[in-house]
């Protein structure tokens, strides 16, 4: 285990006990399990399976509004997180417990208050049975200040794994109504003789406000003679000024839907890589996209934490770390977690992650522009222990403040699904400044 000069937090809010049976609170996909608007800055997470809390932070004086919303939920499954967004009018929507299940999605009834909730709301009603990765989106220069956001996009696989397409639908807070922007815009069902879908990391958005997606395909378990290990491959990219046309890094518009035979490849990455899926990204100052995620240089290698750039030539890739420790797939509880990245007024690259060589404790690995070059300077950010979580962090209020807030909290994932429950662990957000 390495040992890092540590970062002390300048706050720690604490939030109550959460379920810890799972990763389902503190695992990679959730956007936004932690976001800004305004003045306020809101949070989810289950507490049990009949209780979900949503909680609002003032910014101001770190009083808090405490909200439940109650039921039947399933966070023994880790795809089942929740997501947040607020529209213009600063109605905060939720979307929660979904893995290949019908739309679950809610309201508040009142502008930035997290204590009464509609019941249980359709959206369009087109591709919302089999819904996974429920995302809000809301672009960061909409955010200015204590502006509203101008757009609330929504983001989900329709489908399965090896056998799903993503879909966007846009929020008319006007008419308090969604319409469908691009139906299965990425599309791996139908595709012969094997299906596939798209993994996508953590979307991004420019100076312009144009959307900028990033992923890996995975392709069903059969495409392999093997078949033993998760078929993922290649790394995607596409860029939308409107969420329905689309264009590569190059500027070519491409025909809808993107398949794995139309779209571009930034990066090719050999099947059974242990090449992990739904990661980060984040944009510079030049609007350039830059990717932390992990995989192995080859087939049964030693998994590394890599960053992905596009310098304004060509798109370049680079080892982070020099970890020793192999593993079969990119499953539930590795020893490493899923990786976020931000980038600072300088276009410095922050990575952050916990893994074996950081005995599980959060850190930040800090990159120098231009060239990136490794290792830099990484420090511990949370002295203790987090088991199989993943950062969860405020990106909005790290592009308009220029705060690292996250989501902590230890929890565990063995399996795919809890076969135990387990006691509950605090829930934390936790404030660092650079």
């Amino acid at each position: 285990m390495n040992s890092f000069p540590r970062l002390s937090p300048v706050r720690v809010l604490p939030l109550g006990d959460g379920y810890a049976s799972t990763s389902v609170n503190t695992v990679i996909f959730r956007h936004h399990g932690l976001v800004t608007w305004g003045d306020y800055q809101f949070a989810a997470f289950y507490v049990s399976s009949t209780e979900m809390r949503v909680v609002r932070r003032s910014l101001r004086d770190e009083t808090t509004q405490l909200g439940t919303i109650t039921g039947s939920f399933h966070p023994a499954d880790a795809h089942n997180c929740i997501s947040l967004g607020l529209d213009s009018a600063g109605f905060i929507h939720i979307a929660y417990d979904h893995h290949a299940e019908p739309l679950k999605y809610r309201r508040s009834r009142n502008p930035l208050d997290v204590k009464e909730w509609t019941d249980p709301l359709p959206m369009t009603g087109r591709f919302e049975d089999r819904v996974t990765y429920p995302q809000f989106l809301m672009p960061p220069r909409s955010l200015g200040n204590t502006r509203p956001p101008m757009r609330l996009l929504f983001l989900y696989r329709h489908g399965g794994s090896g056998d799903g397409d993503i879909c966007l639908k846009e929020y008319c807070p006007d008419s308090q109504t969604w319409v469908d922007m691009a139906e299965r815009f990425v599309k791996g069902t139908d595709q012969k003789p094997w299906t596939a879908n798209a993994y996508w990391n953590h979307p991004a958005f420019d100076s312009h406000g144009d959307l900028i997606l990033s992923w890996i395909w995975c392709a069903a378990d059969n495409a392999s003679a093997m078949g033993d290990f998760a078929f993922y491959h290649n790394h995607g990219f596409a860029r939308s000024p409107d969420g329905r046309r689309w264009f590569t890094s190059r500027g070519i518009e491409l025909s809808l839907p993107m398949t794995p035979v139309n779209s571009e490849v930034i990066l090719a990455t050999t099947p059974g890589a242990t090449l992990a899926n739904m990661c980060s990204t984040a944009v510079d100052s030049r609007d350039r996209l830059h990717i932390a995620k992990y995989a192995s240089e080859t087939p049964g290698g030693v998994p590394q934490y890599q960053h992905i750039w596009f310098d304004g030539f060509a798109w370049r890739c680079r080892a982070l770390t020099e970890r020793k420790r192999p593993f079969d797939r990119p499953t539930w509880g590795p020893p490493m977690s899923r990786p976020e990245i931000l980038l600072d007024p300088r276009d410095a690259v922050c990575v952050i992650y916990r893994c074996d060589d950081t005995g599980d404790r959060l850190v930040v690995q800090r990159l120098d522009a231009p060239d990136y070059a490794a290792p830099g300077t990484t420090f511990e950010l949370w002295p203790d222990d987090v088991g199989h979580s993943e950062p969860i962090v405020d990106r909005l209020r790290w592009s308009r403040d220029g705060v690292l807030s996250i989501l902590v909290q230890r929890t565990t994932q063995p399996a795919a699904v809890a076969d135990r429950e387990l006691p509950p662990e605090a829930v934390r957000i936790v404030d660092w400044r650079f």
